[in-house]
């Protein structure tokens, strides 16, 4: 909880993946991936209540196991064209009660801590912004940037302040009457929480997997 506001943080973690099937429980540093996100979840002071969005018993497992709430998500909202949004809607009216923020954790950033999490609530609580969303800067300067043409072409990309950053999908704070209405953490007035580029790792690939594993083992 922050000052007297309810959090309710939400991790969305469906069983498909096309590009590294199994990863939300894939062995990374000697525990499933998802097992970060939920003991950063769990760290996190600011969070009230802490739930798990699945239609993967393995995933399930896991997060019973910590002692973090299930709730099975509906076929219509596995697939992998289903929206985040949706899933936390589900969220939402299957918790009940009334929830001042919803936090969005995904399982593919393994690296976020729980300090990322509260930084981002409590920003949004102290700007009274519609929504926080983590961004990480950039591996390298963005004068290093470019893009390459239909011809094979390259072309430099303009070198400006606000190309300094991504989204990295590590940490969304929102207020649950925005979502309903704009269906996006993206809106009008949202902030952004910088965060360190290895602290924001996404985890899609294999590759991906390896670099985020390598970066909690030291190797």
């Amino acid at each position: 909880m922050i000052d007297d506001k309810r959090v309710l943080a939400i991790v969305p973690a469906r069983a498909g993946s096309e590009r590294l099937p199994g990863k939300n429980v894939r062995p990374m540093a000697g525990c499933p991936m998802v097992e970060w996100t939920l003991r950063a979840g769990l760290e996190a002071a600011t969070i009230d209540r802490l739930v798990v969005s699945t239609d993967d018993p393995a995933v399930a497992g896991v997060a019973r196991g910590m002692g973090v709430e299930v709730i099975d998500r509906p076929d219509e909202l596995a697939g992998p064209a289903a929206s985040v949004i949706d899933a936390i809607d589900h969220a939402l009216a299957t918790v009940g009660g009334v929830w001042d923020y919803v936090v969005l954790l995904q399982p593919t950033s393994p690296l976020r801590t729980a300090a990322d999490i509260d930084g981002a609530v409590s920003l949004c609580e102290a700007r009274a912004a519609p929504a926080v969303i983590g961004v990480s800067t950039l591996p390298k300067p963005p004068g290093f940037y470019g893009r390459v043409d239909a011809a094979g072409t390259y072309h430099k990309a303009e070198a400006s302040a606000d190309q300094s950053v991504v989204i990295n999908g590590a940490v969304y704070v929102g207020r649950p009457e925005r979502l309903r209405i704009d269906r996006s953490f993206q809106t009008e007035g949202t902030l952004a929480w910088v965060m360190p580029s290895e602290q924001g790792w996404d985890v899609d690939t294999l590759f991906d997997f390896m670099m985020a594993e390598a970066v909690m083992t030291g190797g």
